[in-house]
């Protein structure tokens, strides 16, 4: 693993931890005003409720900003990525019908990716279902999906396209894509910026990339409320 992999694995982890952090506060201060509640009986009183002064506190820690998507995040490492020129700016990989597919090929439109295995009895089988119901939600409109397999070795063309007629992909507009395992994983860093990617194992997220090819969302599709999020993050770029 070079140096570049590991500036932006401790990226990722820093994002990650922030967040934690942020959620962990949250919980804090709504387990103290709780608390101070129940110690009554009643609902806050002026003798107990967290004063004014306390809220202003310099010393008090803040929550950070939230971050929908991790927009602000990645806009910032996207801008760092390119100053860096051993950094991966460019991918290909094969598709399920032996297609070249790039990421200069997926230009001109914005798209949705993931990363996956077809053996996987997972997360995946739900995740490849989440990516079928975006297709069929913007069936008409000017986007492509795609899904990265993390176990090459297995996962042959003729496989990938079996898999992806299950699910009743469009070949057009959504590819499942294949390629060596190590460059798989640094397309997963230095591309998408995500941690976790390797073989046989991958982050659930959807990462939506604009129609320059950069990335500008992070969602983990678990979470009904990013779920949400993504699709109104997605409607914002097709309607430019």
């Amino acid at each position: 693993m070079n140096r570049t992999t590991l500036r932006i694995l401790g990226v990722a982890a820093g994002i990650l931890l922030g967040t934690i952090s942020a959620i962990s506060f949250r919980a804090y201060r709504t387990s103290r005003i709780s608390g101070i509640e129940t110690t009554s009986g009643n609902p806050l009183s002026n003798s107990n409720a967290v004063s004014v002064e306390d809220e202003d506190d310099d010393w008090d820690i803040k929550p950070p900003v939230a971050d929908p998507g991790k927009r602000k995040a990645l806009a910032s490492l996207v801008a760092s990525s390119k100053q860096e020129p051993k950094w991966l700016k460019d991918f290909e990989f094969e598709d399920q019908l032996g297609r070249k597919i790039s990421s200069e090929t997926l230009k001109g439109q914005p798209y949705v990716a993931c990363f996956f295995f077809t053996t996987c009895k997972g997360s995946c089988p739900r995740q490849s279902s989440q990516m079928q119901l975006l297709q069929n939600k913007f069936k008409d409109k000017p986007i492509r999906f795609v899904s990265i397999t993390v176990d090459p070795e297995i996962d042959t063309r003729e496989v990938l396209a079996e898999y992806a007629e299950s699910f009743q992909a469009n070949p057009d507009r959504w590819h499942f894509l294949r390629g060596d395992m190590v460059y798989t994983e640094r397309v997963g860093v230095e591309k998408f910026f995500l941690d976790g990617v390797e073989k046989r194992g991958h982050p659930d997220r959807f990462c939506l990339v604009n129609a320059e090819g950069d990335i500008v969302g992070s969602y983990v599709w678990l979470d009904v409320d990013e779920r949400e999020l993504l699709l109104k993050h997605i409607a914002e770029l097709i309607e430019g």
